[in-house]
């Protein structure tokens, strides 16, 4: 898999090579070769992305070509738009501006050579370094995890908590009469149980006696078609050289045939544990599962519930959720202390174990593994009280460990999913994140590959969100009336692994102590505790795309922000951050696309905000009133305005916007002078009517 960061540059360069070209003319050339460079570089980190964990020189070189890929689009997209902001102006004034842009040429093209001489460099340096055949030899990190995590039925864990009811649940299903071959499935995110389930219901003594003919294979990620079928048949017939030596030598056909075979006619039980895609579903069962009047059943297991429906969709699948809070405690006094039902924990432990359980977030396999570590230490706080200090090293230290197991959904994502999914690391712990609002973020970052139209974009959000809960990597917290997601979450031990991911990427950084110093080399920057120093960036700016301040509330001085210094800035999201007045310097950050100031208790927006051209998002909700003067108009690339208050000082203007989409909490009497027809995108308005006014709605149409 590439990797996202550079894959999705690589997209954005090429994008703006076609929706630019009028702009670029002079240096087309350069920068079409740049991004060829880049794409030929992307196809050698396919094999480069799985190797990065084990070598530093390569997660290096990667880094390398990561800084290099956002220089390229900075540089390419600062120099069109300079170019493109003289377009809407008079002839005179093009006229005037014609050695300016002979200057500019020379130097974009200093810039382009410069940095082809810095790409140049970085394939050169791939041999010298010794970073070459990627991909032979030994197998990767992932692999050999794969091999640990193969399940079988015989080892059953006795220590099981929370599951009764959906064992009831799944026996009562597996145990229906049923005229065809049926699909039972269970879904989690992974460490969630489900393999230790699927055990407990397969042992389960009405099952044993109801199918007489029972099998049980691990699929995993890594899906091997004739070693799953071997799998199976040797679990159907007693082992014998012949045997053995009979499946060696056949082939798939062969094998797909003997399976079907065996089974015809009988009333079997297969489980499938880990089954990751549907190809994989559909290549094992497609010829080698007779489906006839037995009532036979198949046990799927998925992180993935959209590979459970594709299944069987007449078969709702069970979703294992995290264990609550009393659940999770009994499994790790189980773990911890190997005490049998109803066992207490000693009292000078139980502060400590119950903050170790807090930090678990109801992962049965997180508390599984600190348990057990916890079981071969002696019963002292201090011991305790070592496990939670360095709490995060023990879930990732072995290879089999939590972090390692949680990796291989995120090793599973596409790129742009990926990308996404870092991006969610960005929020605090614990965070339960507007799906609507999160959307707008990836949008304004030009995350979403769909890009044929305007709308497309959102769209392609939303279903990026829904893959994320399908593959359980995100929590959903709340739906609409329609079941939409509404609000969602991620669970602590993957936001961990977001963080760690994106740090090693260099992909963000989260500054959460007053007294951390930021990167001079952020892209990405969350802000969840302020400096004490008033200079947040010391002497060196870093070239920041994404500003997001979080739970900065109680900051009692106002913040004050060069934004002549972030002029490469997308995302800027102050909520929450006190400001008396916005800059008039906002203007020159010209490539912003989204910006939050709800509830920064701004008085108003100054008249170089009409600048802001490719503004996306404005959202401006703040319980005083936000004077707001003739500009909006300007604002081409609006999406979405939010307000609750908003002042005008003369009538606002909006018609025109024809990306408007959302139009939310705005008085009636400062737009009804506006021909809403030509609001063509609108799809949600709130407006403030005075109850003392009638409103002839029959004259204002949209």
């Amino acid at each position: 898999m590439a990797d996202p960061v550079i894959s999705l540059v690589v997209e954005r360069t090429g994008d703006l090579l076609i929706q630019k070209i009028v702009f670029l003319k002079g240096v087309r050339g350069q920068v079409e070769r740049l991004q060829n460079d880049l794409v030929r570089m992307q196809c050698f980190l396919k094999d480069a992305d799985q190797r990065q964990d084990e070598d530093a020189r390569i997660r290096n070189w990667v880094s390398e070509i990561r800084a290099a890929a956002y220089d390229a689009e900075d540089i390419i997209e600062i120099f069109a738009n300079k170019i493109e902001s003289i377009r809407d102006k008079g002839f005179v004034t093009r006229l005037a501006y014609c050695p300016w842009r002979i200057v500019s040429l020379n130097k974009i093209g200093r810039e382009i050579g410069s940095l082809q001489t810095r790409l140049d460099n970085i394939a050169a340096s791939r041999e010298k370094f010794g970073i070459k055949n990627l991909g032979e030899g030994t197998s990767t990190h992932g692999e050999e995890l794969q091999r640990l995590r193969r399940s079988s039925p015989l080892s059953e864990d006795k220590d099981i908590v929370g599951f009764e009811e959906m064992t009831k649940s799944l026996v009562t299903e597996l145990l229906k009469e049923d005229r065809n071959r049926r699909v039972v499935s269970i879904i989690g995110m992974g460490g969630a149980g489900k393999t230790t389930l699927a055990k407990k219901v397969y042992n389960h003594v009405d099952l044993m006696t109801r199918f007489n003919c029972r099998a049980w294979v691990c699929v995993s990620s890594s899906y091997n078609h004739k070693e799953t079928l071997r799998t199976i048949i040797k679990q159907l017939h007693p082992m014998t050289n012949e045997l053995l030596d009979m499946l060696e030598k056949m082939q798939e056909q062969d094998l797909e045939q003997r399976l079907y075979q065996d089974l015809q006619d009988k009333r079997y039980l297969v489980v499938l544990d880990d089954v990751w895609e549907e190809e994989a579903w559909d290549c094992l069962v497609r010829n080698a599962f007779p489906d006839s009047s037995t009532s036979s059943k198949l046990l799927l297991t998925s992180r993935n519930r959209d590979v459970a429906i594709h299944a069987d969709a007449l078969s709702i699948p069970h979703e294992l959720k995290t264990l609550g809070k009393e659940d999770s405690w009994q499994l790790f006094l189980r773990k911890a202390l190997a005490h049998g039902d109803n066992a207490g924990c000693p009292p000078d432990l139980e502060e400590v174990g119950r903050e170790i359980v807090r930090r678990c977030d109801g992962l049965p396999l997180a508390i599984t593994v600190v348990g057990g570590l916890l079981l071969g230490k002696k019963e002292l706080k201090s011991e305790w009280e070592k496990v939670l200090n360095s709490f995060n090293r023990n879930l990732s230290r072995s290879q089999s460990g939590v972090s390692a197991i949680l990796e291989l959904s995120y090793a599973d994502l596409p790129p742009n999913l990926k990308f996404c999914f870092l991006y969610l690391g960005l929020f605090p712990e614990a965070s339960v994140i507007s799906v609507p609002k999160l959307i707008h973020m990836w949008v304004a970052e030009g995350i979403m590959q769909n890009r044929d139209a305007e709308n497309l974009e959102e769209t392609a959000a939303y279903d990026d969100v829904e893959r994320l809960c399908g593959r359980n990597m995100v929590q959903v917290v709340e739906t609409t009336v329609d079941a939409r997601i509404k609000r969602c979450r991620v669970h602590d031990l993957l936001r961990e692994l977001a963080i760690r991911k994106a740090e090693d990427e260099n992909f963000f950084q989260i500054h959460d102590t007053s007294d951390g110093k930021i990167s001079a080399k952020s892209r990405y920057l969350a802000v969840h505790s302020l400096p004490l120093d008033k200079n947040y960036f010391g002497t060196s700016i870093p070239p920041l795309r994404s500003l997001l301040f979080f739970n900065v509330h109680d900051y009692r001085e106002d913040i004050s922000l060069s934004f002549k210094s972030f002029r490469k800035l997308r995302m800027l999201d102050l909520e929450n951050v006190r400001m008396g007045n916005l800059p008039k310097e906002i203007g020159e950050v010209r490539l912003l696309r989204y910006l939050g100031l709800r509830g920064t208790s701004i008085r108003g927006l100054p008249h170089s905000f009409g600048c802001l051209r490719y503004l996306q998002t404005l959202d401006i909700r703040n319980l005083e009133p936000v004077t707001v003067s003739d500009f909006i108009w300007k604002l081409e690339s609006l999406r979405h305005l939010y307000a609750y208050d908003i002042e005008c000082d003369v009538p606002l203007k909006i018609e025109g916007l024809r990306n408007l989409q959302t139009l939310s909490r705005i008085r009636f009497d400062d737009i009804m002078h506006n021909n809403m027809i030509t609001l063509t995108s609108l799809q949600k308005l709130g407006i403030w009517v005075d109850d003392r006014k009638r409103v002839a709605i029959s004259r204002w149409t949209v």
